[in-house]
């Protein structure tokens, strides 16, 4: 996208390994790393060439990106479209969310302030990895689920009066010819009917290829006339891509820190020039946000480590203790928690920033109390048998 030069980490638990194997073959985003042992799988994305379905509803909410509703409505259908072939292949996600959706962007195409044609493929994240941040969103057929990320887009977009047209006239006839028959279709359940609807709109409103727009659409296209969008687009690329380069620690940290310039950017793009950023000022913002990320991140650790010691002394006491006189020592306590505190899971968080803005205490607790009850749990009947084969070996 415009601007974004680095990149992001995503971390996801999976439960089956030659499931996840066979669904990274047909549908795979960025560089993978499997974490076997962890049951977790690593992504890293370069955020200038893919973008979260989530934040690119979002930035068009806020008027930052421009996007034809032909391009909405083509996306719609190819988000179904997706479902169904991964359907056909006979792979399901089970845990599918607007920010587990990823648009890869084909050479040459750039998601911009000015209207742009685009190419780009689908994939998804997350396969098979339950919601850690909401533990009361359960499993749910992906084609059931895409329906309903289809129909709370649309709803969203009603509510903030977004209609993708600066002129507004035709916003009424944009709700009942184009909103309400996409939201009426995914209520009744059925990817064929909506995809059937989404290929009658695109007909009925004259879609073009060329310039991916409906007849609603804008007429002229900011890209063929001198506009402050147009004006100023080369030197906001340059910034973020300058603040990026200089700023540039904690990938989360980025993100918020970008997301919230672009917030800055997008109110002054009504100018013939474009904000201009002070670097001791961008500085300092970054590194208080930064600050906040280490604070959070070192609270959540060291509650998280008495949890752990806790659960550690209990489970030692328990089956340790009461068989051997001597009980595990220190160091080797010392290690097994490190190795807990360690693990990629952790991380689930910080996924997306609206993960780590609103994460609940609780939710970080839960997922260190279960993956570390079940790596104690082991590691002591592991430490258990080794410790008798010893005294054996020893009477003998």
């Amino acid at each position: 996208m415009l601007g974004m030069q680095y990149h992001s980490y995503q971390y996801y638990s999976y439960i089956d390994i030659e499931k996840l194997k066979i669904i990274l073959e047909v549908d795979q985003i960025g560089d993978v790393t499997l974490y076997e042992d962890e049951k977790t799988i690593k992504y890293k994305i370069d955020r200038s060439k893919h973008i979260r379905l989530s934040d690119l509803i979002e930035l068009i909410e806020i008027g930052f990106i421009r996007f034809h509703l032909g391009q909405l409505l083509l996306l719609f259908q190819n988000l179904l479209i997706k479902v169904k072939l991964m359907e056909d292949h006979k792979l399901e996600h089970n845990y599918l969310r607007a920010d587990r959706i990823w648009l890869n962007l084909k050479e040459q195409t750039q998601l911009s302030i000015t209207y742009q044609k685009i190419q780009y493929s689908i994939s998804f994240t997350g396969y098979q990895c339950q919601f850690y941040d909401n533990l009361e969103q359960k499993e749910v057929a992906d084609s059931q689920r895409i329906l309903q990320i289809i129909s709370l887009i649309i709803k969203r977009l009603k509510t903030n009066n977004i209609f993708l047209n600066k002129h507004g006239k035709s916003n009424n006839q944009i709700i009942d010819k184009i909103y309400e028959p996409i939201l009426q279709s995914c209520q009744k359940g059925q990817i064929g009917d909506t995809i059937n609807q989404l290929k009658i709109l695109l007909t009925t409103y004259s879609y073009n290829s060329n310039d991916q727009k409906v007849s609603f659409d804008d007429n002229l296209i900011d890209e063929y006339k001198y506009s402050k969008r147009k004006h100023q687009k080369n030197k906001i690329e340059m910034q973020l891509q300058q603040l990026i380069a200089k700023l540039d620690q904690i990938p989360l940290v980025t993100e918020l820190f970008i997301f919230q310039k672009i917030k800055e950017i997008r109110v002054n793009l009504k100018n013939w020039q474009s904000l201009q950023f002070n670097d001791n000022d961008e500085k300092l913002t970054y590194h208080k946000m930064l600050q906040t990320y280490n604070n959070n991140k070192n609270q959540f650790l060291q509650t998280a480590i008495v949890i752990i010691t806790e659960m550690l002394d209990n489970i030692v006491k328990n089956k340790i203790d009461i068989i051997f006189k001597e009980s595990m020592q220190q160091s080797e306590k010392g290690q097994i928690i490190n190795t807990i505190i360690e693990f990629k899971l952790l991380n689930y968080f910080e996924n997306t920033n609206d993960i780590f803005l609103t994460i609940e205490p609780q939710f970080y607790m839960k997922l260190i109390i279960d993956l570390a009850y079940k790596y104690i749990e082991d590691y002591i009947d592991d430490y258990i048998n080794s410790q008798i084969l010893i005294l054996v070996y020893d009477l003998i």
